[in-house]
């Protein structure tokens, strides 16, 4: 039967409908006009269109590729790409292949998808780039990169674009984003008045491997006075430009004093343009400008042309009056991690590489991902008699951190112990490090900070935790605080981790936070302890979160003024989820109460507003637990005051499945289509899961074949909806049937799909498909 059909026949309200505990995950999507066209009846006599059927040719996928581009037809894009690497990989095998696309051609493509900029669109974007000289005869390079990153602003998403910047490194060809690049999107961030992703992106942007310019904290600071920021906001960006390499520069003295008398504040531009001289005068700089066209020109040889003509270059400078120095060795070797080309440069050039040269060595290493590569040469500079010190180990122990792989990490405190070593505690206790200073020749409190959340992390907490008191010792016998709130909350997670019971890691947390000295928790590590009792569980009876505990942290946050946000109850909740799937049956009860006393707290909580987002986690939270009504009434909540969105529809109707209440789903159909609402894609398959959950798989088929993105651009079944037909189907022996249709319906999607989908080989039905 068809939703319309449904639809108008409800004329009976739904009854207590319940549902099972236990159930996999499921989809969590959100929401196109549906409709169910009387073709359908015409659904097994219907003709498919020949043109559409997917040929094993090269030249004629190429011809089909080259049909939608104009069109920017992404989706049919990724169809016939998809072809073209499987054809091209068989024919790789016995010969190679000639490109089969120009480079225009493979850049109009990856500029459509970054546009486009859904997640599986950069997953094609990055098979592209790893076949790029199979396509089109030509190697990856800066230029391709840079059409990327235009279609990526074309898309808007600013996360995305930061993202990309900072994962270039680890990409194909590994290469490093250029100044222009990072400044095509930050003068879009200002003209988008996106000032807050501006600032913080300035100030990661060094971990991608390129360090910000005076230009670049032009275009920032632009933006903040365009703007009219505060006072405090401008403050926070010369504290940024601080942490750089950058010294004085007259010319953005004026720009400061200038900016500041185009706010409005002629009184307060020469007390910034003062600041600024105090912070930045007293650095070492270079004013003569041979030396900085030298050695500008230096650093820039060496990374277009590499390491031998850039050596090239410093010597034919030599004549000029140019005088090689330390300095010169990191203008060289700034954006490389290969260790023989600082041996090069050393010999070439008769300098002697120091700790910093190795240290950039061993920080780009880290930056393409190559982990092993970085503790190569950290022990080559053992060898070559440079002393371990925290410039050295500190990228290394990051990476190693990052893992949680118990291997790692003690891996991590083997170089930790290396720092111990070569600087060694005295007899007097050190003097406290410089505010400004930003490295030491022993452990620092970062390396502190990121092995106490390594420890907290670890499956093996328990293995640490004599570890950790024993660091904690080591920083106070060398006079190191934990200077960061999340250094607290990570060596306060390690022993609540290590409790006996719900009170004790309670008084856990509190006894590391009141340690003296110790800097206060933030909004992030009230969530990181939070999350921590969400996860503890002593015994068959103390299986369950335990809520009072929970909101006396909660209690806490707002005793010390942190403002109470949506991720303090969604931490909760989304956890409460998860366990309805773990607990035994007899468990049901005690966690259901546990959700209606967090949506007690959440309701009775007057200083927090719940968004959507939050609202959904409830929704959805009750419906995972068995309370189906409940969720239904913040499902009709929502919808009655119009704050319901895609991610809403999604869960209220994967809930109706689940509950087996069709009518009910039936119904918020038919509400969304009166008000116009459409879904996307992800909503198309939940309402597809949905429908085969209460039994009409027939019926879903017929969506998915003739009805599913009609009129709606760039929505299509895809390889996930064929999986949900493919495991209702499984449990009635129609998995043959379901691949019929796919295949003569939806042929382009048919050859898309891989040899096998849940357990079902479809390997020989598309060989079968190919040969025609």
């Amino acid at each position: 039967m068809s939703l319309s059909r449904a639809v108008a026949r409800l004329a009976y309200p739904a009854g207590p409908f319940t549902r099972s505990v236990s159930r996999p995950s499921t989809l969590r999507r959100a929401a196109p006009v549906f409709r169910v066209k009387r073709d359908q009846r015409r659904f097994l006599t219907v003709k498919h269109d020949p043109s559409l059927s997917y040929v094993p040719d090269i030249d004629a996928i190429v011809d089909k590729i080259r049909r939608c581009i104009p069109t920017a037809n992404v989706g049919a894009l990724h169809q016939q790409f998809y072809g073209l690497f499987r054809v091209l990989g068989e024919e790789r095998k016995d010969k190679p292949t000639v490109p089969p696309l120009k480079e225009k051609e493979i850049h109009d493509v990856l500029s459509l998808l970054a546009e486009s900029g859904r997640h599986h669109d950069l997953d094609m974007v990055m098979k592209i780039l790893v076949d790029f000289p199979i396509l089109c005869g030509v190697e990856v390079g800066v230029k391709v990169y840079n059409v990327i990153l235009r279609g990526l602003i074309a898309n808007g998403n600013p996360q995305t674009i930061f993202n990309w910047l900072m994962n270039m490194p680890q990409k194909p060809k590994n290469i490093t984003p250029t100044l222009l690049q990072w400044h095509m999107f930050f003068e879009w961030c200002a003209e988008s008045g996106q000032v807050g992703v501006l600032q913080h992106s300035v100030s990661k942007m060094h971990r991608s491997g390129r360090r910000p310019t005076i230009k670049t904290f032009e275009i920032l600071f632009n933006a903040l006075f365009d703007t009219g920021a505060s006072i405090k906001k401008i403050h926070e960006a010369l504290d940024i430009m601080e942490h750089t390499s950058l010294t004085y520069d007259e010319n953005f003295a004026k720009f400061l004093y200038d900016g500041f008398v185009k706010l409005g504040l002629t009184d307060r531009a020469q007390e910034m343009k003062d600041n600024y001289w105090k912070r930045f005068s007293k650095r070492s700089r270079t004013t003569d400008p041979n030396m900085i066209e030298w050695t500008e020109s230096i650093e820039k040889e060496a990374e277009n042309k590499g390491i031998a003509a850039a050596v090239t270059l410093c010597k034919s400078l030599q004549k000029d009056g140019f005088k090689l120095s330390s300095h010169t060795l990191t203008l060289l070797i700034r954006h490389t991690h290969r260790l023989e080309y600082l041996r090069y440069a050393e010999a070439e050039l008769h300098l002697k590489a120091s700790i910093i040269h190795w240290a950039i060595l061993i920080s780009n290493a880290v930056r393409i991902g190559d982990l092993t590569g970085a503790l190569s040469i950290y022990e080559e500079s053992k060898s070559a008699g440079i002393t371990p010190g925290t410039p050295l180990v500190h990228p290394i122990v990051n990476a190693l951190c990052t893992t949680l792989d118990d291997a790692a990490i003690d891996r991590a405190l083997g170089l930790y112990k290396d720092l111990v070593e070569a600087a060694p505690i005295t007899h007097l206790k050190q003097e406290l490090q410089p505010p400004g200073r930003r490295h030491s020749s022993g452990p620092d409190a970062n390396l502190y900070n990121i092995l106490f959340l390594a420890f907290g992390a670890s499956k093996n907490v328990k293995k640490y935790f004599p570890i950790a008191l024993s660091l904690l010792e080591d920083m106070e016998a060398r006079n190191i605080e934990l200077n960061s709130p999340m250094a607290v909350s990570s060596l306060a997670i390690v022993v609540m981790r290590c409790a006996s019971s719900f009170d004790d890691a309670l008084k856990a947390y509190k006894r590391i936070c009141k340690r003296p000295n110790a800097p206060p928790l933030d909004a992030k590590g009230y969530q990181a302890i939070l999350h921590t009792l969400t996860q503890l569980s002593f015994g068959d009876y103390e299986r369950l979160p335990s809520v009072w505990h929970y909101f006396e942290v909660v209690k806490d946050m707002r005793t010390r003024g942190v403002e109470i946000t949506a991720p303090v109850y969604t931490i909760l909740l989304r956890h409460l989820a998860l366990l309805s799937g773990e607990l035994p049956p007899e468990e049901r009860d005690a966690l259901a109460a546990a959700v209606r006393r967090a949506h007690d707290h959440l309701t009775l909580d007057p200083s927090f507003t719940p968004d959507t987002v939050l609202w959904n986690q409830l929704m959805d939270t009750y419906q995972r637990v068995g309370l189906f009504a409940e969720a239904y009434r913040v499902w009709e909540m929502l919808f009655i005051t119009g704050r319901f969105n895609q991610a809403s529809v999604a869960i209220i109707i994967d809930a109706c499945g689940f509950a087996n209440a069709w009518p009910m789903a039936a119904q918020v159909c038919l509400k969304l289509t009166k008000l116009g609402f459409k879904f996307n894609l992800r909503t198309w398959n939940t309402w597809i899961e949905c429908m085969c959950r209460v039994g009409k798989l027939d019926d879903a088929l017929k969506v998915v074949c003739l009805e599913m993105g009609k009129d709606q651009p760039n929505i299509a079944p895809d390889v996930h909806t064929v999986k949900v037909l493919l495991s209702f189907a499984a449990r009635t022996n129609q998995q043959d049937e379901v691949m019929d249709r796919i295949k003569r319906y939806l042929p382009q999607l048919w050859h898309t799909l891989p040899t096998e989908l849940d357990s079902y080989s479809i390997k020989e039905r598309t060989t079968a498909v190919d040969s025609k």
